[in-house]
């Protein structure tokens, strides 16, 4: 254990070398007599409500559990005569802000020539940044855990679903696949936006101009652009997957003078939430094939059911011969 000769030794000149040693240091460095009251403080920081905490105890200026610990630390300090570090939470009241504050307190037991206890010698530096990033990073965490599961899930319906109503091997690769990169399309304009959803046209860009490469007359983006949940952009993306997917095969998109016109509309109505109203329109001008309506592929139960379900919402989907239309309505729950 220190001898506390050289600090009782210092003289305001003595502690004035220790503040401009400190000057500009996050460390602030306090001593206290054996009776846990601050005698001195050096370096105090901004984050303290009083610009002087001379005479104050720890149970004055520390939280209940945090002097508790503190007393220990002293304890285990000058039992083992080796320096102690423990975290505390200071008092809203003695914090600038009152906001929550979280310290790294080093703590030394000083004796006298005499070998009595003259008190502690401690060193704090704030850590209340640090404790803050911790608790997002496990939070973050926590929600890439969560989300992981429902992507997991997700995955795995995809995969069942699809199997069941694939006629050969190639076919489920390829409808599989196709479904799974649209997820994770959507996944990559979710991430972008810090996991608070996407936009309309941003999911558009992704799912259907980058995969068609067509813009101006053939494929039309009209309407708002609101921004979707997490879930409901996964969802709507997997729509939008569906219908370039049958455009391309089978629709507008087969036919040099086909158009595609992908609406979304607010839609405000008296005693109502307000609903997001998106619509697939295509126009061919020679006819098309029209499927019976007794074939229930999954990508046609995805558009009018899975999708409809996750958004809170309802879907339709008919054909003609001269077009493709389907109109898909999410509650206001899964938008913003």
């Amino acid at each position: 254990m220190a001898s506390l000769e050289p600090i009782a030794a210092f003289d305001r000149p003595d502690l004035d070398m220790l503040s401009t040693a400190l000057e500009g240091s996050p460390v602030t460095v306090f001593f206290q007599d054996a009776d846990d009251r601050f005698v001195w403080i050096e370096n105090q920081q901004s984050i303290w409500a009083s610009d002087n905490l001379v005479g104050l105890t720890d149970a004055e200026v520390f939280t209940p559990e945090s002097t508790e610990r503190l007393a220990n630390v002293k304890k285990q300090a000058l039992e083992d005569e080796a320096k102690q570090t423990v975290e505390l939470t200071p008092l809203e009241k003695v914090v600038a802000d009152g906001s929550e504050c979280r310290l790294k307190v080093t703590v030394q037991a000083m004796r006298g020539a005499d070998g009595a206890l003259r008190g502690y010698l401690c060193a704090s530096l704030d850590i209340t940044l640090e404790m803050q990033r911790e608790r997002t990073l496990k939070s973050l965490l926590r929600e890439v855990a969560h989300r992981s599961k429902n992507m997991l899930a997700m995955v795995l319906s995809l995969s069942a679903q699809t199997a069941r109503s694939a006629r050969t091997t190639d076919g489920f690769l390829r409808s599989f696949t196709g479904r799974v990169q649209s997820l994770a399309k959507s996944q990559d304009v979710i991430t972008e936006r810090n996991w608070t959803g996407a936009g309309f046209r941003d999911l558009v860009d992704q799912q259907v101009f980058k995969v068609v490469q067509l813009g101006g007359a053939r494929i039309e983006v009209t309407g708002s652009n609101p921004n979707f949940t997490p879930s409901a952009a996964l969802h709507v993306g997997l729509a939008l997957h569906e219908l370039v997917t049958n455009a391309l095969v089978h629709g507008a998109l087969i036919q040099p003078q086909g158009r595609i016109v992908i609406d979304c509309t607010i839609v405000e109505e008296a005693g109502h939430s307000p609903t997001a109203r998106l619509t697939w329109k295509e126009t061919t001008p020679e006819e098309l094939a029209v499927p019976p309506a007794s074939e229930r592929s999954f990508g046609r139960t995805m558009l009018e059911r899975v999708v409809p379900a996750a958004v809170n919402g309802t879907g339709t989907l008919s054909f003609s011969t001269d077009g493709v239309l389907y109109t898909l309505t999410i509650a206001s729950t899964e938008f913003y």
